[in-house]
């Protein structure tokens, strides 16, 4: 019986790139590795530095980022994913404690397209918003050399950073320091300007801008469709907590509703409990475990007393004088529908009231595109969301949107990246080309390869310590502690360290099965060239390591295959763990324990 055919792929940059998932995951390819990696060498102002390269907000993400890489971490299917975000933050502290704040040599860490001495290109780009994908877009904008002027609504730049998430996740000196460090590029920053209502965008090009970026967010809370919405005691999410961050005292009374099952109702409902509401409650369609709030945030808020009520649709605010009085809600009988679409079903005669003195909605965001007032050749969803084209144009000349406002929202690091993408876009408008960019990658060989500590496949993943809920509750203080160093470096250990790689030369192998025999996850096979399948760089390489012709390969394939005296070593990366031992194993040094890495580098021309 013949023996079963594998699927096997000859390894390109390109098959390396997508080896380390983590990075390939993040939507400014962060390196994450490498800087965990860092941390577990103790490095942690090297771990910084490769953070902050294509992040201009490296610390804030440290602390709120939603972490696309740990979903892809291959550590997961062992265990847990490592702590990627939270190894960032004790990054991010040790170098703020170092530099004493020195956002300037944050700024210079910058790997980001151009450079911080870039000459001057003489033109002159608006932003529109102050938040990650404004403040990302302007970043790389003055790397490339052009002189760049924010333009913020409100008094303070930051966007959803500073108005957005509450100071309990995110402090302000955090905001102010990636804030300062992006500023210093030389950039310039109009604060209290409205766009469409102060001056319009046409001003902006009769002042002499060449090309607008509008990253206004989405800063709008969407209407809930039930009556009672506009007594006194209702509030909109985004906008309540817009108004704490700017210090404004709210009458909120004993008792506080919120609905909505997301991060942002967490937010509200969390803020409500530091204004020293002991009475909140969170209303939300879906069941505890159907939420599309972060775990951590509804742990959390539950530690914090917050009463939550799964399977109930609010129906309408009960007024009294005017006023905020109860909330009638439905029990839901389904969410979602048969296909997986959102499509509540409601019990009927399940209705009930819940006494309140003020109901905060936050059931979704909404963009306000009024910076567009009186302009023609766009287009807008109902939700307010810009239509752009590939280049991030909205259909006007000169003008392009990123962020949520072109998206809808998104996470931060998503919107960091479209504000990145703008920046590109808006380049090659007014340079009428596109710079080239060159892809560089090289392997180097490890030969004081350093085995993971021992027992690390044994390390389980441990969160930050928390602030004690008492305490927690006294104010605004930052709820996650972060890792001391030493656990920090126990927890970086837990990294399969998928950048690096098991090379095999096949002109020293002697096939004699030692790395098989002591691989520790099964993950290397011996076989034979009759057992393989795979695309035509397979057939290239065997055609060329045995000096057969194309047009005898394809006519004998299978006959010369089975001819060939030799074997093959094949390798499941699912599987290994990066320990090494194969390579200490073989008698030939077949194999090489080798770094892989990757940079895209702006060429100036």
């Amino acid at each position: 019986m013949a023996e079963e055919k594998y699927q096997v792929k000859i390894p390109d940059i390109d098959y390396f790139k997508k080896m380390v998932k983590c990075q390939n995951a993040c939507p400014v390819n962060t390196p994450s590795g490498s800087y965990v990696n860092a941390i577990a060498d103790g490095d942690f102002l090297r771990s910084y530095a490769i953070a902050r390269g294509p992040n201009p907000f490296a610390p804030i993400c440290g602390l709120i980022c939603n972490h696309p890489c740990e979903k892809a971490c291959r550590r997961g299917s062992v265990d847990e994913p490592v702590s990627i975000r939270a190894l960032k933050r004790v990054a991010v502290e040790a170098f703020m404690k170092s530099t004493d704040s020195d956002m300037h040599k944050s700024a210079k860490l910058s790997s980001a397209f151009g450079g911080s001495k870039n000459v001057s290109t003489g033109k002159r780009v608006a932003v529109i918003g102050s938040g990650p994908a404004g403040m990302s877009g302007a970043h790389d904008l003055a790397r490339l050399g052009y002189n760049v002027t924010i333009f913020e609504s409100q008094p303070v730049i930051g966007g959803m950073f500073y108005f957005g998430i509450p100071a309990y996740r995110l402090p302000k000196d955090v905001v102010k320091f990636d804030m300062d460090s992006i500023l210093s590029l030389g950039i310039d920053v109009r604060l209290n300007i409205t766009i469409g209502k102060d001056i319009t965008l046409q001003d902006l090009f009769d002042q002499g801008f060449e090309a607008v970026l509008i990253a206004v967010g989405a800063q709008l809370s969407r209407p809930l469709p039930i009556t009672g919405i506009d007594l006194e005691g209702a509030f909109h999410g985004i906008s309540f907590l817009r108004r704490v961050s700017l210090g404004e005292r709210l009458e909120l009374g004993k008792r506080v509703v919120v609905i909505g099952g997301g991060n942002v109702a967490m937010d509200v409902a969390r803020t409500v409990r530091r204004l020293k509401v002991k009475d909140v409650h969170v209303v939300c369609l879906e069941g505890m475990h159907e939420m599309p709030a972060d775990k951590a945030e509804i742990e959390e808020s539950l530690e914090e007393e917050i009463v939550f009520h799964n399977r109930k649709g609010p129906q309408h605010i009960v007024g009294k004088d005017e006023r905020v009085a109860g909330l009638q809600v439905i029990d839901v009988a389904a969410v979602f529908d048969e296909n997986g679409r959102f499509n509540p079903k409601y019990i009927d005669g399940s209705e009930s009231v819940i006494d309140t003195e003020t109901v905060i909605t936050a059931v979704g965001q909404a963009s306000d595109n009024d910076c567009l007032k009186g302009c023609k050749g766009f287009k807008a969803t109902r939700w307010g969301t810009i239509v752009t084209d590939e280049s991030l144009n909205i259909g006007i000349p000169g003008v392009f949107a990123a962020g949520d406002v072109a998206t809808g929202p998104a996470i931060v690091i998503g919107a960091v990246a479209s504000g990145q993408d703008a920046a590109r876009a808006i380049d090659k408008y007014l340079r009428g080309k596109e710079r080239r960019i060159e892809k560089r990658a090289k392997m180097t060989v490890i030969n004081d390869y350093k085995k993971p500590a021992e027992g690390y496949i044994k390390i389980m993943r441990e969160e930050p310590p928390l602030m004690g809920v008492e305490e927690r509750l006294s104010g605004f203080n930052q709820v996650e502690r972060g890792y001391p160093e030493d656990m920090a470096i126990e927890q970086a250990e837990r990294c399969l360290k998928c950048n690096i790689n098991t090379i095999f030369n096949g002109e020293l192998c002697i096939a004699c099965g030692g790395c098989v025999d002591v691989c520790p996850m099964n993950c290397l096979k011996l076989t034979s060239l009759s057992n393989l399948a795979g695309d035509e760089n397979l057939d290239k390489l065997i055609q060329h390591r045995y000096n057969i012709s194309k047009e005898d390969y394809e006519k004998n394939k299978d006959e010369i295959l089975s001819s060939i005296n030799g074997a093959v070593i094949i390798k499941d990366e699912d599987k290994c763990i990066r320990c090494g031992l194969c390579a200490k194993r073989c008698p030939t040094n077949t194999i090489t324990m080798e770094k892989f890495e990757f940079e895209e580098a702006l060429v100036n021309e």
